[in-house]
């Protein structure tokens, strides 16, 4: 039994995946994200133990120029950059690490797509999946817009891999070729 899930796995691991505009697309979101969570995640640790942090809080405060008749910048600021910037150094040092390791995940899975390898659709479609019971939980308690279009498109992705893919439901034959199970 060892031996076909053994021989499985390193067929698996080894085969190039083809690349389709969705592959594409996908590969092109988990850079972004990575990026922007691992410069944020730095920046939260440089800046959280020194009053440069609430210096810069100060300054998006007036750089966005909020007011009431803002409704979008308001709760932006609110949910975000107040919330912040009343957390304890502490606080903002976990956040920070996290958001570096969230980042460095994406990154990762968009170098495995980026290099055509199947053990990144894994990747993208675990690291994907186990963050839904998370967003159902936000959408249940403040929907908005830009979570129900997130959720729509992980929901999409995890979707296209598992079915349209087959992702795991290929199996390599005694003659090496590809094949559904029986």
């Amino acid at each position: 039994m060892f031996g076909g899930v053994r021989r499985w796995w390193r067929w698996e691991m080894h085969r190039e995946l083809q690349v389709t505009p969705m592959i594409r697309f996908i590969t092109i979101e988990r850079f972004v994200k990575g990026t922007v969570l691992v410069i944020a995640g730095v920046a939260l640790i440089a800046l959280s133990g020194t009053d440069a942090f609430q210096d810069w809080i100060e300054r998006v405060q007036t750089e966005l120029n909020l007011n009431p008749g803002q409704h979008i910048w308001t709760r932006l600021y609110e949910q975000t950059v107040a919330r912040l910037g009343h957390a304890s150094a502490g606080v903002r040092d976990v956040l920070g690490a996290g958001a570096i390791l969230y980042g460095v995940l994406e990154l990762v899975e968009g170098v495995g797509l980026l290099r055509r390898r199947r053990w990144a659709e894994y990747l993208v479609l675990v690291a994907t999946f186990a963050f839904v019971p998370v967003e159902i939980d936000e959408l249940a308690r403040h929907p908005t817009p830009v979570k129900a279009i997130a959720f729509l498109v992980n929901i999409a992705i995890i979707a296209y891999l598992v079915w349209r893919k087959r992702l795991f439901l290929e199996r390599p034959s005694e003659s090496g070729e590809v094949g559904l199970p029986a």
